[in-house]
């Protein structure tokens, strides 16, 4: 964990634990602190993995630099009703469009201009 990025990200529940500078961008590899997470069907408590996604979330500039979290989005199963379901990431806000980075590393839409946008990442 990098204490002094965690500060300076300043987002509740979110741990930095490894961040890269590539020219003017800055990527902070990010993951929450919470283990489980709660079926929005049945409100059950599940620390189940089913899979795992990794996004690209654009953040504001920090000074002249362009700040994107790179963020592994668990998808658990619930015990209980049985369903798949994707972790809640309280600092995306709800419905954003996600977009998939092509292989030069840019989206094929931009994201709003709102604090955190999402777009899809490829490992």
């Amino acid at each position: 964990m990098n204490k002094l990025m965690t500060n300076i990200l300043d987002l509740p529940g979110v741990i930095v634990e490894d961040y890269k500078q590539i020219v003017a961008t800055l990527i902070l590899v990010v993951k929450s602190k919470q283990k489980t997470s709660k079926c929005p069907l049945c409100n059950q408590s599940s620390h189940h993995l089913h899979q795992n996604y990794k996004y690209l979330v654009r953040d504001l500039p920090i000074g002249n630099k362009e700040v994107m979290l790179r963020v592994n989005r668990r998808r658990f199963k619930c015990k209980n009703c049985q369903k798949p379901f994707n972790e809640s990431l309280e600092f995306v806000e709800k419905k954003k469009n996600l977009y998939p980075l092509n292989k030069s590393g840019n989206s094929k839409k931009e994201g709003s201009q709102s604090r955190h946008s999402m777009v899809e990442y490829d490992s």
